[in-house]
């Protein structure tokens, strides 16, 4: 079972340093019917990430329509979101305070990763739960933060 924060779920969708490594990580989850997670958050931010994109001419107005309608298909269709309920904020106040460098952000997505993998461990069903928990980050504060909170971490950047 995967989870993504926008980092990482960005490359899908973008061609820049992790995305060969991602889409090969993304494409044997799927082999083995295993489901991929993110934070509510995310769709906010991979959105405003094609618009900023798109002002800075790094997109046409088609290649962003393009993009975009790829990611909410894949919203809709195999990206399991976390909402942000009671559940993942109870994490977040000994994160922020635990792991100063952490932005709010990056402090929700790691929440929604411990309540994920807290409610798999209690035998909650998860969608298609099967094996551990791997957070994919390509940031390297919260990475070292979900490593810190014994989450198996891998950022396709360095392929580790």
């Amino acid at each position: 079972m995967l989870y993504l924060d926008s980092s990482a779920l960005i490359k899908r969708y973008q061609n820049e340093q992790g995305t060969e490594t991602l889409n090969i990580r993304l494409r044997e989850e799927a082999k083995g019917l295993r489901s991929v997670f993110t934070s509510v958050l995310t769709y906010a931010e991979i959105h405003a990430a094609f618009a900023r994109r798109a002002r800075e001419k790094l997109l046409s107005a088609e290649e962003a329509a393009a993009v975009q309608d790829e990611f909410d298909a894949d919203w809709v269709l195999s990206i399991g979101p976390i909402e942000l309920g009671t559940g993942v904020l109870v994490f977040v106040r000994d994160l922020v305070r635990g792991f100063p460098l952490l932005r709010s952000a990056d402090a929700i997505h790691l929440a929604s990763a411990l309540w994920l993998r807290d409610m798999a461990r209690l035998g909650r069903k998860v969608d298609q739960y099967t094996g551990p928990l791997v957070f994919l980050s390509s940031d390297k504060q919260l990475v070292k933060a979900a490593a810190k909170n014994h989450l198996e971490v891998f950022n396709p950047e360095t392929g580790t």
